[in-house]
């Protein structure tokens, strides 16, 4: 927290609610064994990416932005993986996806809208235990569009009504925590990878909800 505003995250846009507000809360985070092996290669691959986008195209790597709203009374802070005139957000993931996910467009509208740049980019990369063994092959000829196998990316534009949306969401979370009680979470095979899962699942592998 910052005195008087709530600190949300642009990686939560979107994102289930009842995750977020469970970090407000303060309780701690318990990431599957199998989360975890990911998150390493997810960090390497971010590295070895993100060297080449700082030494061969001179962009700032991990650039940190806060967008403020007295009116709403938070902040969204955000860490954004490339950045020169525009945003590029690197997502490593074990299968790539045909369009990019909806959470992942509203983390980098706010990149775009802290940036004011009319467009940015998303970089899916297949994870790999030696990320330099997928992203040795990639073409970059054609930067900032990449191709290559075990990889896709996005050229995308800034969206202000998905802003506003990322807005609302936050309100609501905003509003849940200042009462002291969890918003409904979205319950989808995204909770098999949260490490929160243990607060709205207590018995393991059950399925009751709050």
């Amino acid at each position: 927290m910052n005195g008087e505003f709530i600190e949300f995250y642009a990686s939560e846009a979107l994102s289930c609610p009842r995750r977020i507000y469970f970090r407000l809360m303060g309780y701690p985070e318990r990431w599957p064994e199998n989360v975890k092996v990911r998150l390493t290669q997810g960090i390497n691959t971010h590295g070895v990416l993100g060297e080449i986008l700082n030494k061969r195209f001179g962009f700032e790597l991990e650039k940190h932005l806060v967008l403020r709203s007295r009116k709403l009374g938070f902040e969204i802070h955000g860490r954004i993986d490339a950045f020169r005139e525009f945003p590029i957000e690197i997502k490593g993931k074990t299968s790539l996806p045909r369009v990019p996910y909806e959470s992942h467009l509203a983390q980098l509208n706010v990149y775009l809208r802290w940036a004011e740049a009319e467009y940015g980019y998303l970089y899916y990369v297949k994870l790999h235990e030696r990320p330099l063994t997928v992203i040795s092959k990639l073409d970059f000829s054609n930067f900032p569009v990449i191709k290559g196998p075990n990889f896709r990316a996005f050229e995308i534009p800034y969206d202000e009504k998905l802003f506003k949306e990322t807005l609302r969401h936050f309100y609501n979370v905003k509003k849940a925590y200042e009462r002291g009680k969890p918003p409904k979470g979205e319950y989808s095979y995204l909770c098999r990878f949260c490490p929160y899962r243990y607060l709205c699942y207590p018995e393991g592998n059950g399925f009751e909800r709050d």
